[in-house]
């Protein structure tokens, strides 16, 4: 007997939590902030479904926000993933050229002897196209041209553009967890003439942009303002675009992907989804998770039958080690998916949550801590769980999965894979 083809009308919503996953906190009582919060809507998932464990990469591997997510969306970020660059290039509109080399920014902070102060310049918001705009005029190294572009928040991109680049190269961000250091000098990660050049490049670029944010109209204001400056960037993820197929050809799927900053747009891009960051939507804990939910379901109504809906918040608030803050935006999150389920059931809609990664407010840090997946929808096999939390879903009928097994599973689901082999 054949299988049947896709079934009509059977749809895929995917809630992605950025940095959901934590660890037992003293303060409440023993439980994880997702396990301490009420979560009503996120429990009826866990209910109605087969919940269970994902290592986002493979067990003791901490992920990163952007292989994290390329992975829950099946793709393979060993094979697939070129560097952070190119994704953010993607989010902000920035369509690459092959050669190009794209670098992850933010806007920082730093004293007279290029010690970091603050990494995101006081979580600057206001004023970084105009900072942005300047350094793509002034900015000024032979031979090539250098590009930026303002993204979301503290964050930007930056495209070197030449003949004779390379992505081997080092990064100039000394990392969340050594603020108070110096500035990184970049420096080739490979023998290469061009690895050695391009590293020389940025080193100036660096030095320019110093010399050009410092005085800067928006950060004089700033400083007057008791704000920080940003009169610095800081560089890491370089990148050249990579060849990754799109999703569409993989599973026969329109996708589209509701996000709160560029870098989730950027990798949808990459995929071959059409993106949107809606008005309000944040990457932060005051993101308006009501207005994601119902583009989400708009997209719905206008035949698009995978779609993405991700929350940045929780990774904020872990890493401030703020409990309060990501108990509010995992209920915030929970209300999301309670309007989903006003609209849509999973009598005929596939409705997953998961993770790109466990952020505990204990570390301040991604961790490869596994974290909670539930997949509630039409032929799933329900089993006991019935609250969504790390410990309650390790118990559960799907048992401990990679994260490029989640979406695979919910495409056969949909009857949407090819049998391997006779």
């Amino acid at each position: 007997m054949e299988r049947p083809g896709p079934r009509p009308g059977k749809r895929f919503v995917f809630v992605l939590c950025d940095g959901l996953g934590d660890r037992p906190l003293e303060p409440l009582g023993g439980k994880t902030p997702l396990e301490a919060a009420e979560t009503p809507n996120l429990d009826e998932i866990a209910r109605l479904g087969v919940s269970g464990i994902m290592d986002p990469i493979k067990p003791g591997v901490r992920p990163g926000t952007d292989v994290g997510t390329l992975a829950n969306l099946g793709y393979d970020p060993y094979a697939y993933y070129r560097g952070r660059g190119p994704i953010e290039a993607a989010g902000v509109g920035i369509k690459l050229r092959p050669g190009d080399v794209a670098l992850r920014g933010n806007f920082a902070t730093i004293d007279d002897r290029w010690i970091v102060i603050d990494r995101r310049a006081g979580r600057i918001r206001e004023g970084t196209r105009e900072l942005a705009e300047a350094l793509s005029e002034r900015v000024k190294i032979p031979g090539v041209e250098v590009l930026f572009k303002e993204a979301t928040e503290h964050r930007l991109v930056v495209v070197i553009r030449g003949e004779g680049l390379s992505d081997k190269i080092s990064d100039s961000d000394p990392g969340a967890t050594h603020e108070g250091e110096p500035v990184r000098r970049v420096e080739p990660l490979d023998d290469t003439p061009e690895a050695a050049r391009t590293a020389e490049i940025v080193n100036e670029m660096l030095r320019q942009a110093h010399e050009i944010l410092k005085d800067h109209p928006v950060n004089v204001g700033r400083v007057k303002r008791g704000l920080l400056p940003a009169n610095a960037i800081i560089t890491r993820g370089a990148g050249m675009v990579p060849d990754i197929p799109p999703i569409g050809s993989l599973y026969g799927v329109r996708g589209f992907c509701v996000a709160g900053e560029s870098t989730i747009v950027g990798i949808a891009r990459m995929v071959g989804m059409d993106a949107t960051i809606p008005p309000g939507a944040t990457g932060n804990i005051d993101t308006d998770t009501i207005k994601k939910a119902e583009v989400a379901l708009e997209a719905l109504k206008k035949g698009y039958d995978f779609v993405l809906i991700s929350v940045k918040g929780p990774d904020i608030a872990g890493h401030d080690g703020n409990i309060e803050g990501k108990m509010e935006i995992i209920r915030k999150i929970d209300a999301m998916v309670g309007r989903l389920l006003d609209e849509v059931s999973p009598d005929d809609t596939y409705i997953a949550l998961s993770a790109d990664h466990s952020t505990p407010c204990s570390v301040g840090d991604h961790t490869a801590d596994p974290v909670p997946v539930a997949i509630a929808g039409p032929g799933v096999r329900v089993d006991d769980v019935t609250r969504y939390g790390e410990r309650d879903a390790a118990k559960g009928g799907l048992g401990r999965i990679r994260g490029v097994d989640l979406v695979p599973i919910v495409m056969d689901l949909m009857f949407r894979t090819k049998k391997y082999g006779a």
